[in-house]
């Protein structure tokens, strides 16, 4: 039964990496500036999860933390935040986002030397660090836009359905991150798989409605 629903739950997510992907190349006139770098984010992170698929289903490696830490927390995590980043308008909120992304590179950086086999033990507070940081960005985000006129025509503006999207996945995931170290039974791995795939596929639900959202709005507005 876990396995499953770990392939059902794995599969599910990762068709809908890729077509958020497809959807965003083709729809990008659509999506607003800067659209590029949620589709590279999106793009490592599609690749990061197929990799560790394909290496542990052909016995490569067993361990694949690497590719998580380089790929999601490294990369896509950055990604990220250069994308709010670079969408703020407001100097003072655009230099606490640059902020933010410094922090990141600084708690990654410092992890990576500090940290005993950062690359091969999944850094925990590395990751927790980073996406509480990820939260502010988003919060920071969001209340700026709600604050401007870009209320008015918010299903045309897509950086929003990524906010929401990135803040239900992320608010979701930390609780049960937290609390996977202790699970031991088999009942609450069932548990803890149905909610991370749950999550994850409720979340970019919202990313990949969004592409069609905005490019419906962009089209009735010209």
């Amino acid at each position: 039964m876990m396995d499953l629903i770990k392939d059902f739950g794995s599969t599910t997510v990762n068709l809908l990496y890729l077509a958020i992907i497809l959807l965003m190349v083709v729809y990008r006139k659509y999506l607003g500036k800067h659209i590029e770098i949620v589709i590279a984010a999106m793009s490592v992170t599609f690749i990061t999860e197929v990799t560790t698929i394909v290496l542990q289903r052909l016995h490569i490696v067993q361990v694949t933390t690497i590719y998580y830490v380089i790929g999601i927390i490294g990369i896509v995590y950055l990604l990220f935040l250069v994308y709010f980043y670079k969408l703020m308008q407001n100097p003072q909120l655009r230099r606490i986002q640059l902020g933010i992304v410094a922090a990141h590179l600084i708690n990654f950086a410092l992890s990576a030397v500090l940290v005993e086999n950062f690359f091969y033990v999944f850094p925990d507070i590395t990751n927790f660090t980073s996406i509480f940081l990820i939260l502010v960005s988003l919060f920071i985000f969001l209340n700026d836009t709600f604050n401007s006129d870009k209320i008015l025509l918010i299903k045309a503006f897509y950086p929003f359905f990524v906010a929401v999207s990135l803040t239900f996945i992320y608010v979701g995931l930390v609780p049960i991150l937290f609390f996977s170290n202790r699970i031991d039974l088999d009942t609450e791995k069932l548990i803890f798989y149905i909610m991370l795939y749950s999550i994850n596929i409720i979340g970019y639900s919202i990313m990949l409605a969004g592409i069609f959202f905005a490019k419906n709005q962009k089209k009735s507005i010209i």
